[in-house]
């Protein structure tokens, strides 16, 4: 089921399947999320309970392993929607027989969009509602369009960021992608950047927002994260957009685990407890 909220800034349209975005249109009608291409077939998916792919394609918890899917299944579950006006709409997706079938524990996932003037304010809320500690991750993939190509697009960041990010596998990310404006860090992005699918990793980031700016027209959309601890960066070069990712969490690069509660970037929730994180979009 595709649900729209609407204002007079934005057009939204979100699934039910996997509380996905599918479309983000301004009031001019120009649309700001990928759409489905031979590139990539996914738009904006929700990651859970883990972000990345696990090391052969499993997890381990109390010595138990448990097949998991790259960055989840919240992506494909189907979300019951909790409550619906023109501007917001509340969406769950509650633990159930298959859910346990990768992942043991009991648990309550809220995704929430709400429309305010150009902003899209997205809150993720996980509850815990197993007897014990529950270990997870979070996270978002959304993939904004870069329209004529990345090599008119910069990433601007919030402050300079002195630890310098990484290309997964093939180590740091080349000078010449990097410089510093006005107190903070700029990466400069073009297909060569991304060859062989690599990911852009700024792990324990300093920023709480970023800009993706069209260095030919000025057109800005800023992504904030306050909250989220890592930022991942990717695309298919040849592509016309870019994901920004915003996790509370992280891959495993490759490494084993013995257990979940040992993953990178892995939360914790006591019995009962609740976290909340929010990012939103300025267009």
């Amino acid at each position: 089921m595709i649900v729209e909220l609407r204002n007079s800034f934005l057009t939204v349209k979100i699934s039910t399947l996997g509380a996905e975005m599918k479309s983000i249109k301004t009031s001019d009608g120009k649309e700001h999320l990928h759409q489905p291409d031979s590139f990539w077939e996914d738009q904006a998916p929700v990651l859970f309970p883990i972000c990345g792919s696990p090391a052969e394609g499993k997890i381990t918890v109390d010595g138990k392993d448990y097949p998991m899917k790259p960055h989840g299944f919240a992506m494909f579950s189907e979300f019951e929607i909790k409550e619906k006006t023109d501007t917001s709409v509340n969406l769950v997706l509650v633990s159930n027989s298959e859910t346990k079938l990768s992942y043991p524990y009991d648990f309550e996932l809220y995704v929430t969009y709400t429309l305010c003037d150009n902003t899209i304010d997205i809150g993720y809320k996980v509850a815990n509602k197993s007897n014990g500690k529950m270990f997870f991750s979070i996270g978002s993939h959304d993939g904004h369009l870069c329209p004529g190509g990345l090599g008119n697009y910069e990433i601007h960041f919030e402050k300079i960021e002195t630890k310098k990010p990484i290309i997964y596998e093939t180590g740091l990310v080349p000078e010449e992608n990097l410089s510093t404006c006005d107190g903070h860090s700029v990466l400069t992005l073009t297909d060569r950047l991304f060859d062989d699918s690599v990911t852009v990793v700024y792990s324990d980031i300093d920023s709480h927002f970023v800009t993706l700016e069209n260095t030919k027209t000025a057109d800005k959309t800023k992504i904030s994260f306050e909250g989220c601890e890592n930022l991942l960066i990717w695309t298919e070069p040849g592509s016309e957009f870019v994901c920004i990712e915003p996790w509370c969490g992280m891959a495993d690069f490759g490494k084993t685990h013995d257990d979940i509660s040992n993953k990178l970037g892995i939360h914790i929730l006591e019995k009962e407890e609740i976290f909340e994180v929010n990012r939103i979009i300025t267009f």
